[in-house]
């Protein structure tokens, strides 16, 4: 019984020793964490997307609270959180246009050059000849962006191309960094139009590998009032800081592969509106100033 009792009590003098011990070292080695940091990280959604340019909420907060960084990089939190940061900084939160990721691919009926039976994922196809598309530009349809975006914004169609969800879209970029064939862009909202395709390859050639690659045919870069579309290595390319979506490129396209998603957005009024007014102006006024009338008020 001496023995039992004895073992008890050396055991409690152990516990309130090491107790102590642990209370003195949590005090004196005890790391100050600013408060704003941590009210920061509390605004934050806390899903760690990275969409903001930092590893995760915690190193963003750090960056607002002790770097000065802006706090309107917040992307799914969007003009809500940047007010509640701009309140705890006492800082004004601007407003910043959202973003969407955008694929440059709309292949059609392209066949494989060859039979891939390797892992079912687009990195490691791209390793066996560039994937086992026809087209060497495509997308291989494996669905990589769909597992890495974090709000199932992604879903992949029965065609075999990914479609992007934009109401879902937090423009993280995850799916542009696991791409092997680069064909995500992320982009403001008010960039309506996009060239849905990325081959290199002659008119003819990509003709033979899809049913609406582009063709270099030029004829974007003549119907564009504002020189922002041109024809580069075979592929039409967007200057987005002059493009403003008119929607010209878009009639002229033969393979319609030039797209427009004015309609499925909401309108974004500013001077994008305002210039697309003035080009739509300054095109129907000839030299004489009267406006051209179009076909349907000529057949009228």
């Amino acid at each position: 019984m001496e023995t039992v009792l004895a073992a008890i009590v050396s055991m409690g003098f152990l516990g309130l020793f090491f107790g102590f011990g642990l209370a003195v070292a949590s005090e004196r080695f005890r790391v100050l964490v600013n408060p704003k940091v941590e009210e920061v990280g509390n605004s934050l959604p806390g899903i760690n997307c990275g969409a903001c340019g930092y590893a995760g909420c915690g190193k963003y907060a750090q960056a607002v609270a002790l770097e000065g960084a802006p706090v309107n990089l917040c992307v799914p939190g969007g003009e809500e959180i940047a007010e509640k940061l701009g309140d705890i900084m006492g800082v004004k939160a601007e407003k910043r246009e959202r973003r969407v990721a955008v694929l440059m691919c709309s292949a059609k009926n392209v066949k494989d050059k060859f039979h891939y039976s390797g892992v079912p994922n687009c990195r490691a196809a791209f390793l066996v000849q560039g994937g086992q598309k026809n087209c060497e530009y495509g997308c291989l349809g494996f669905g990589d962006c769909a597992v890495v975006c974090p709000t199932k914004a992604i879903t992949m169609l029965s065609n075999g191309l990914p479609e992007v969800k934009e109401n879902l879209c937090i423009a993280c970029g995850k799916c542009a960094e696991i791409c092997p064939k680069n064909l995500y862009k992320v982009l403001p909202l008010s960039r309506y139009v996009h060239v849905r395709c990325m081959s290199l390859d002659k008119g003819g050639t990509a003709k033979k590998k899809c049913d609406n690659p582009c063709i270099a045919c030029m004829k974007c870069q003549k119907a564009c009032p504002f020189d922002a579309i041109h024809v580069t290595n075979n592929l039409a390319v967007i200057d987005y800081n002059k493009c403003t979506s008119c929607g010209e490129c878009v009639k002229v396209c033969p393979t319609n592969i030039i797209r427009t998603y004015r309609d499925g957005r909401p309108a974004v009024t500013g001077w994008v509106d305002q210039w697309i007014g003035m080009a739509m102006a300054a095109k129907k006024l000839p030299e004489g100033g009267r406006a051209t009338p179009d076909k349907a008020e000529q057949a009228a």
